[in-house]
């Protein structure tokens, strides 16, 4: 017996001798080096973890001045963003911190206004001239400045300029767009630039990005006044990325397909055009013909859809009940479980097509939309129409929203989120829209926690405007989100008065862009979508800049991780698999990298950096 209780007492103190240590590893961080710490998934979401900071080098930093100027306010306030989404690091200063900055190549000054007079000329061109990095945003006129500029005459300023000409591609998948489009209007100076300026932007031949070289440094100036613009936002990132020897954005790749007003009610009766073009009834035609469509589409280019309820198209409160749900009988036990058998996801567009705003609220007239009495009868109507949902598919939930029109206001936000408890998200527009429609960034709600808003970037059946906000977004922060409507080809203005075969080929069209451009981005539904943008913008990436080494480690960051290093002319990374994943050359000096690790050491080829 006292032979057991020795042997007992051995092993204990083995095993507490062992949980000291092991306690003691920890704590000096020894154990997380020999075994990185991998998150197996945070709310559905793959992430990693490296808990070893990485060494001293390099740090990128921007430094955003703001004067009191609205052009000012407006460009700072939108780069400020683009950089948030692009997790670059950046800092707001006064003009006493530009007075003290240590020039550095990855010390990136930006000036945005007119006021060029309250800014310190002298301090500027040392540090430029001793390495720093300036980019100005938006024009304006003062001599003072053209030597360190590289302008040779000023010309004053020019308005009305209309569209964008690429002499060299920054990111893959924008267009040219000509004076006859209306997404992007200038206000300029029309200058005349020294030989050895780059300019790798015009507009209507004027210049509209420039670089010079001053010294040691560098200086890139955005010749317009649409840097205040969110379609610009990915420009502006990958202009700035030109100025230092190399710069590391990350993005969130995602891609998520909305079907507005789908399931539907189906009207009973034909329409002339698709009778004479089909010889079937609307509901027929949705059937065999365009839902047979959709389908093919999803799997020859892998998108993800998420549907969005609407419970009648009456303007009236009176439909509820078993009426309700009789109405909508068809179209939710085919097409509702056909998008979730095929991994989709139902989401609300309302009780029916009225914009959720009281006569008090802003929405423009022309809509013809009814006016909500107060927040207690949208909550009843979407209790009504949660009933109806639950009453088709009691396992499933309504955790997005798409309000009609796009247009909402807080009284609509408010009903939402006390009758739906479950709901995540509200996707509306990031950009566009009429009057009353509510326009989003990508972030939690300021009252209601945990309710997020992840905004739709593009719609419809895919021209150069709609290709270049599409390319915009994913150059920023690797998201792409779409939406149609199943009556697109009912209606005129929608469809251009094309046949649904035209509008398919736009859509297939799209499809290949997205495959051969981006096929990384990972095709979710919008649950799923939120639930991953909002892991990302909590994660935390850090990166060291040396000679001839890329450091970058992330704490909570999505597996895999997608990134884009820019590097200067002469300056490669090797193509191919790496210990931490893969490398990618996406244009001239431009690398995608996919990290499956928590830290990547990236090795630089060529000159001196």
């Amino acid at each position: 017996m006292n032979r057991y209780i020795v042997r007992l007492s051995v092993l204990l103190f083995i095993m507490v001798i062992g949980l000291i240590l092991i306690l003691q590893l920890i704590r000096l961080d020894v154990f997380h080096q020999w075994f990185p710490v991998t998150s197996p998934q945070v709310d559905g979401v793959d992430t990693m973890t490296s808990s070893k900071d990485i060494e001293a080098g390099n740090k990128m930093r921007v430094h955003l001045y703001q004067n009191d100027s609205e052009l000012s306010k407006g460009s700072i306030r939108n780069i400020e963003q683009a950089l948030e989404y692009a997790k670059v690091p950046h800092e707001r200063i006064d003009r006493k911190q530009i007075e003290n900055l240590t020039s550095s190549p990855y010390s990136v000054l930006v000036l945005a206004g007119e006021h060029s007079e309250q800014w310190p000329k002298e301090a500027i061109t040392t540090f430029v001239k001793e390495g720093g990095r300036v980019m100005f945003a938006g024009r304006f006129v003062d001599d003072k400045w053209n030597d360190l500029l590289g302008i040779k005459e000023n010309k004053g300023f020019k308005n009305g300029l209309k569209g964008i000409t690429f002499e060299k591609e920054l990111f893959p998948g924008y267009v040219d767009l000509d004076s006859s489009s209306t997404l992007l209007t200038h206000s300029i100076t029309s200058v005349e630039l020294e030989e050895d300026v780059e300019v790798p932007l015009t507009v209507e031949e004027e210049p509209l990005i420039w670089f010079n070289d001053v010294g040691k440094g560098k200086i890139m100036f955005w010749n317009s006044t649409v840097v205040t613009n969110k379609s610009v936002r990915g420009l502006l990132l990958h202009s700035m990325s030109l100025l230092p020897p190399s710069f590391v954005s990350t993005q969130a790749s995602i891609k998520v397909m909305h079907l507005d007003d789908f399931p539907a009610p189906i009207p009973s009766s034909t329409t002339d055009k698709i009778n004479e073009e089909y010889g079937l009834s609307i509901k027929d035609f949705y059937t065999d013909v365009w839902w047979e469509d959709m389908k093919e589409l999803k799997s020859e280019y892998d998108f993800t859809y998420t549907g969005y309820l609407i419970g009648t198209y009456r303007e009236d409160k009176e439909l509820t009940g078993e009426n309700l749900k009789k109405n909508v009988r068809y179209p939710m036990l085919y097409f509702g479980r056909s998008l979730l058998n095929g991994g989709g996801e139902i989401g609300l567009h309302g009780y029916n097509h009225q914009s959720m705003v009281t006569r008090e609220e802003p929405i423009d007239p022309e809509l013809g939309y009814v006016p909500w009495e107060d927040q207690k009868q949208m909550e009843d109507m979407i209790g009504e129409t949660k009933n109806l949902f639950q009453y088709y598919f009691p396992e499933e939930a309504l955790r997005s929203y798409v309000p009609p029109s796009n247009v909402l206001n807080r009284t609509g936000i408010a009903a939402l989120a006390e009758s739906l408890p479950e709901l995540r998200t509200i996707s509306s527009l990031y950009t566009g829209g009429d009057k009353g429609s509510y326009k989003q960034e990508f972030e939690m709600d300021k009252r209601f926690e945990g309710l997020y808003h992840f905004p739709r970037i593009t719609s419809g059946y895919v021209d150069k405007e709609e290709q270049f906000l599409m390319t915009d977004a994913i150059a920023n922060m690797g998201i792409f989100t779409h939406f149609i409507h199943p009556d697109d080809v009912l209606d005129s203005h929608r469809s251009n008065g094309l046949k649904w075969e035209d509008l398919y080929e736009d859509l297939q069209g799209l499809g290949k862009h997205m495959t051969t451009h981006y096929p990384y981005l990972e095709s979710l539904t919008q649950s799923n979508a939120t639930e991953k943008m909002i892991q990302y913008q909590e994660s935390d990436i850090s990166v060291s800049y040396e000679e001839d080494n890329i450091i970058i480690a992330g704490e909570n960051i999505l597996s895999p991780t997608h990134l884009f290093i820019r590097v200067e002319e002469g300056k490669s990374i090797e193509e191919g698999s790496h210990s931490f994943g893969t490398v990618e050359e996406y244009s001239v000096g431009l690398y995608k990298i996919t990290m499956q690790e928590p830290r990547a050491d990236i090795p630089l080829k060529g000159g001196d950096q």
